[in-house]
């Protein structure tokens, strides 16, 4: 009886201390987390050329406590982007079990920080590759920065009894909406036939609103403040993003697996 009562404590202690030695399991190829990070953001971007930088790797619920993105030539919401700085902190994502099925998503973000600049042409060519509206409907879209504001032309076909392909000029400012969208603003126009009716205008204007829409990003950015030359666009946040000592991971374009530094 008392072996019977030694044995049971010992399979009792034996049980109790079987969660001290569980480790979860590691992602395929045991890689560590953060490169298993950086992989989806290389496929969610198809940058040219990316460095992330993290505190220390993620957790097995998701949680990295400070991430920071430099990446050249990424595309979001169909628009190549020259330069992305982003700094994101308290970032509390899916489990890293959940990744390659539901892809990132990030919950929950305590601050995020960011920098993004739009070369002139690049816009040009995501304007041009598209139509905005349906039966009635722009082509040949294009915008020119200037230093005292925007000028952007297009051709509106719209049918009104008649079938009508007007060319519409629209001088304008840009402006910042809902702090991830980026609206003409403040504009006037110009239509090369004099008898269209305003509302045919106002309609074709709000049609290719937003110019840009960076809801889809990942991380919700907050954007602040909007510049302009006669070569780019430039969106930040309030504070700028900055780059930290921590571990570093690199991908650039054709050079294969994204690796640490």
């Amino acid at each position: 009886m008392k072996m019977k009562k030694t044995v049971r404590c010992a399979l009792v202690a034996a049980a109790a201390l079987l969660p001290l030695f569980f480790v979860a399991p590691a992602p395929a190829g045991g890689e560590p987390l953060g490169s298993h990070l950086l992989r989806h953001f290389v496929s969610e971007f198809t940058p040219e050329r990316m460095t992330m930088i993290i505190d220390e790797e993620p957790d097995d619920t998701g949680y990295v406590r400070d991430i920071y993105l430099d990446i050249s030539g990424c595309v979001i919401g169909g628009v190549r982007m020259d330069s992305l700085r982003v700094r994101a902190m308290g970032v509390q994502m899916n489990p890293p079990g959940e990744w390659e099925t539901k892809g990132l998503d990030a919950g929950e973000i305590l601050h995020v920080h960011a920098f993004a600049r739009i070369l002139e042409k690049d816009l040009n060519d995501n304007l041009l590759s598209k139509e905005f509206g349906d039966d009635d409907h722009w082509n040949n879209l294009q915008v020119d920065m200037r230093p005292d504001g925007i000028y952007a032309r297009g051709n509106y076909l719209v049918t009104v009894i008649f079938r009508l392909n007007i060319l519409i000029e629209i001088f304008s400012r840009f402006k910042i909406v809902d702090m991830q969208q980026v609206w003409l603003h403040d504009y006037t126009l110009k239509v090369n036939r004099v008898d269209v009716p305003q509302f045919i205008t106002d309609q074709a204007v709000e049609q290719i609103q937003p110019l840009l829409d960076l809801r889809k990003f990942v991380f919700p950015l907050k954007l602040h403040s909007i510049e302009y030359d006669e070569d780019s666009l430039t969106i930040t946040s309030r504070v700028l993003p900055e780059a930290f000592q921590g571990i570093v991971y690199e991908y650039k374009a054709g050079n294969g697996t994204p690796g640490t530094k």
